[in-house]
């Protein structure tokens, strides 16, 4: 019965591990889509949130097998074309600019803010991932991406 707790208790750690990154990628992903007024200018062209964001996914899956982390997605599918290697850029309702990859960044380390206040607030909570809420770069909060299919 001990051997069988044990087993539990890593295979739990194991899951907990494991969708933290997914839903962290996901809240990413949802931000992207929700960006209201914003464009994404990949290899020169412009495009809507919903399109970076259908795009960034199609980047997810096809290099699934190598990001483990939100970190490593950030890395390998927002912060450049892997085609021309250019920068993917941000432009806010604003004019303002911004390579993906440091937006990116500084959202995550808010959904990461987030969730560890949410989880000091209710300490068993860590034992189960929960969705993250974000905001939009003008400050309102979003709900994060169900995981409904794209494309």
């Amino acid at each position: 019965m001990r051997r069988i707790l044990y087993l539990f208790f890593i295979l739990v750690g194991v899951v907990c591990g494991s969708a933290a990154p997914r839903d962290e990628i996901e809240s990413l992903l949802h931000y992207v889509k929700v960006l209201d007024g914003a464009a994404f200018v990949r290899n020169g062209d412009s495009h809507t949130p919903q399109e970076a964001e259908a795009h960034l996914r199609l980047k997810w899956n096809k290099q699934n097998s190598e990001i483990s982390t939100a970190e490593d997605f950030i890395r390998l599918c927002a912060t450049k074309s892997s085609i021309s290697g250019q920068a993917y850029i941000i432009r806010f309702k604003d004019g303002r600019e911004e390579e993906a990859a440091s937006v990116l960044s500084k959202q995550l380390q808010l959904i990461r803010e987030t969730q560890k206040t949410e989880n000091q607030n209710t300490p068993n909570k860590a034992l189960v991932p929960t969705p993250v809420s974000v905001t939009t770069a003008a400050g309102a909060p979003v709900a994060p991406d169900t995981g409904a299919a794209h494309l």
